[in-house]
């Protein structure tokens, strides 16, 4: 009888373990994906995996040429053609007609790209892999539950980004305990500045107004690297631009987009062009090409419409007639280092500006071997993106500093140990008349 009542107690036991284990799954589902997880794709993400780009045509139009896996890093570092843009098309063309469940197998693939962009390049049918990867992890993210914090984390920090940073910053500031060590898995290069670089919309007047543009800072000038928003508007305002920076701007949708967030990234997609499509500008500039990338060359296939006047700040800078580039180099406290030039994947084959020509001007040394540092990895696939910052490693070695136009690339890399400069700062140190002294309040 003690026997049986043991047993019976076990299976209670078990039950009990069983229904709380079952409310733990769909409450933690419903918190970190706002619905209980599912076990199907969606059909409404189905339909946009199966339609064709904005810009160009679909999953069906491959050729299979291998085009694509030229210039990718991913398949050059695991020779797996399913790592290959090509081989990740043709898995997730398999997901769209009706084949196997979803496996980690799959998840991994589709999850480890770094969306660098460098296929979309030289696809010649005009396909553009990226934008079916991000189709893809928006049908399979409830199936991803690798990532579903790190989800959560993003939506949050990027709907409140001000609370975020602060939460940030006090738990950076923590001795010891779990909170403590959860920050600590950051990358070293993140930190968190207690001033910001604007606070709602500003204006800011040369004597002499040549032009009018606007900035989008982003949300790493903004909040994290406020020095390099600044420096772009003390240079613009320096060369005789009235410079206007609109309250209400939000992220550009990039990271959410890199986890399959698509709904979220549509949404602040849509409130950045209310704000920015409204401008009277020459140009909306900024200091980060991922997120000029993104609002110019993704916003149409995620919502139809772009900020079809951004420009990276580089470009802005070095065009012809608005920096004067005769006088000698004046003679600053970087002239004395050297310097190695980091291109960004998406500033050279997302927007195809090639900065080489301006290298020599500004005493930077192009690297022994051109590569993608792997951010774009960093939220999704931590193996992936260490492998790719290990090789850049070892093309910088020597440099004193290395120099990119990206403050994402800037984040990577200072993970890995080496010092960074954004271009803005070589630019403002190598010519006259680009330092104004402008200072901005917040």
């Amino acid at each position: 009888m003690k026997k049986n009542n043991n047993e019976n107690l076990s299976e209670r036991a078990r039950a009990l373990a069983s229904s709380a284990k079952d409310l733990g799954e769909g409450l933690l589902g419903k918190l970190l994906e706002g619905n209980p997880m599912g076990k199907a794709v969606e059909p409404g993400a189905m339909e946009r995996l199966l339609g064709a780009g904005a810009n160009g045509p679909g999953l069906e139009d491959c050729a299979r040429c291998g085009s694509c896996k030229a210039r990718c890093p991913a398949y050059e570092m695991t020779g797996n053609e399913a790592f290959s843009p090509r081989g990740r098309l043709m898995l997730l063309k398999g997901l769209a007609g009706g084949g196997p469940p979803p496996t980690d197998g799959l998840l991994g693939r589709i999850f480890s790209c770094a969306l660098c962009g460098r296929c979309d390049a030289s696809c010649p049918v005009g396909i553009k892999p990226t934008e079916f990867i991000y189709r893809g992890r928006d049908a399979l993210r409830k199936f991803d539950s690798k990532r579903l914090l790190t989800r959560t984390v993003l939506r949050a920090s990027l709907n409140r980004p001000a609370t975020g940073v602060s939460a940030a910053r006090f738990l950076t500031g923590l001795k010891h305990g779990l909170l403590k060590r959860l920050v600590s898995r950051l990358p070293r290069g993140i930190s968190f500045p207690r001033r910001q670089l604007k606070n709602g919309h500003q204006v800011i007047t040369p004597r002499k107004a040549v032009g009018r543009v606007a900035v989008f800072a982003g949300c790493s000038a903004n909040y994290l690297m406020p020095e390099t928003g600044e420096d772009l508007i003390g240079m613009l305002v320096a060369a005789g631009y009235e410079v206007v920076m609109p309250g209400g701007e939000v992220c550009c949708g990039m990271p959410l987009r890199g986890l399959g967030l698509e709904d979220e990234a549509r949404r602040f997609a849509m409130k950045n062009l209310e704000i920015f499509g409204k401008l009277n500008v020459e140009a909306v500039i900024s200091p980060c090409s991922t997120c000029v990338y993104m609002i110019k060359k993704r916003y149409p296939e995620l919502v139809g419409g772009s900020v079809e006047n951004a420009m990276d700040a580089t470009e802005f800078l070095l065009s012809p007639g608005r920096l004067d580039l005769g006088p000698a180099i004046k003679k600053k406290e970087k002239a004395d280092l050297r310097l190695i030039w980091h291109e960004p994947c998406h500033l050279k084959y997302g927007l195809g500006f090639n900065a080489e020509p301006f290298l020599g001007l500004l005493n930077i040394e192009k690297p022994k071997e051109e590569g993608c540092c792997g951010f774009g990895a960093f939220l999704t696939d931590k193996d992936t993106s260490r492998e790719l910052l290990s090789k850049r490693l070892s093309a910088y070695e020597g440099a004193d500093m290395v120099v990119t136009a990206c403050p994402g690339c800037r984040i990577q890399l200072e993970s890995g140990g080496i010092k960074t400069a954004h271009i803005l700062e070589v630019i403002e140190e190598a010519f006259p008349g680009t330092d104004s002294g402008t200072e901005l309040a917040g």
